[in-house]
């Protein structure tokens, strides 16, 4: 009996250390396929997937991902007008979504986002979905829709069941095999709708330079990642972090840069419960949460860093703005 067509791939993930190696971009783009068009085993895909995990993924391999499910989801390659492409996929537990505010506050001032993300991987954390309707931003059922969307709206909120129900699959997988995978990486740089600029936060540090190599694939002229709270995009506003510059424009100009984003205020007070309805009481004036009201700044100063090439004072004077001048309630 011949092995299974997939079974390649374990091979050269899964041999002995010395003779193992990581899947070049054209091999985890196949394998990939293979996967979304559901020709490989349940066993195939756990022990890839816990393969992949064990021995780290490569850049290669990420890049083959991620240009394999642009390909696969027929992704357009011709630059749109959303300026930011956020990424929202983690959830978040120990403080409210703040990034949320700072998207109002930018499509307030005239900026175009899409947010994409994924809700129920984990029960204890609370995703985006939840917010929408009270903070008034439009949510999407396909990437048709958002596109028609964005043209009244300024942000516009696409889950992932909507436009790769397949991956989303994937990831929730999570609960049976224990551990996070490369897919989890990869959805957060699809960039669906071909933004120009994309942002992503990640929880554990040292994968920005996949993120700065995957980001050369997804259609975008400069990414931003950095570590940020719960894994979302959202800084941190009373400690030091790096914020990770990936620019792909041309061959000349491309390169990668690691900005320090100096802290905006002293350490703070940060909640230790909270309801949904606290921040809907942040935006509107009616509660006191300086942390919370500092985060926002300092993220969509962090944003308005990435989309306009200013420096930091220079957004935080910005965002500052913003916030004293938006509207009153949600």
């Amino acid at each position: 009996m011949s092995d299974h067509p997939f079974a390649q791939f374990l091979r050269i993930l899964g041999k002995g250390p010395k003779s193992r190696r990581s899947l070049t971009q054209d091999e985890a783009a196949e394998a990939l396929q293979m996967i979304l068009a559901g020709e490989v085993t349940d066993k195939q895909l756990g022990a890839f997937l816990l393969l992949m995990r064990a021995n780290g993924e490569s850049q290669d391999e990420l890049i083959g991902f991620v240009k394999g499910l642009r390909d696969y989801l027929k992704l357009s390659q011709q630059a749109s007008n959303v300026d930011l492409d956020w990424a929202a996929y983690a959830g978040k537990w120990r403080y409210p979504p703040y990034f949320l505010l700072s998207v109002k506050l930018l499509a307030e001032n005239g900026y175009q986002i899409l947010l994409h993300g994924d809700a129920g991987q984990f029960d204890n954390r609370s995703y985006v979905e939840s917010f929408l309707e009270p903070l008034q931003i439009q949510q999407a059922c396909s990437l048709s829709n958002a596109n028609e969307l964005l043209e009244q709206n300024r942000a516009v909120y696409l889950p992932l069941c909507c436009f790769a129900p397949q991956l989303r699959e994937i990831l929730h997988l999570k609960s049976e095999i224990g551990v996070r995978t490369v897919f989890n990486t990869a959805v957060k740089l699809l960039n669906p709708l071909n933004a120009k600029k994309s942002m992503q936060g990640i929880f554990h540090k040292g994968v920005e330079h996949l993120h700065h190599a995957a980001s050369s694939v997804n259609g975008t002229e400069r990414n931003l990642v950095f570590k940020g709270e719960g894994g979302e995009p959202e800084i941190r506003p009373d400690a030091l972090s790096h914020l990770y510059f990936s620019s792909h424009k041309t061959d000349a100009e491309s390169g990668f840069e690691d900005v320090l984003f100096n802290s905006i205020t002293e350490r703070q007070m940060r909640p230790k419960t909270w309801q949904k309805e606290d921040l809907f009481a942040l935006w509107a004036g009616t509660q006191e949460d300086v942390y919370g009201q500092q985060s926002v700044v300092a993220t969509t100063a962090a944003a308005l860093m990435l989309m306009e090439s200013i420096d930091q004072t220079a957004a935080v004077v910005r965002a500052n703005e913003f916030w004293i001048k938006r509207s009153a309630g949600c």
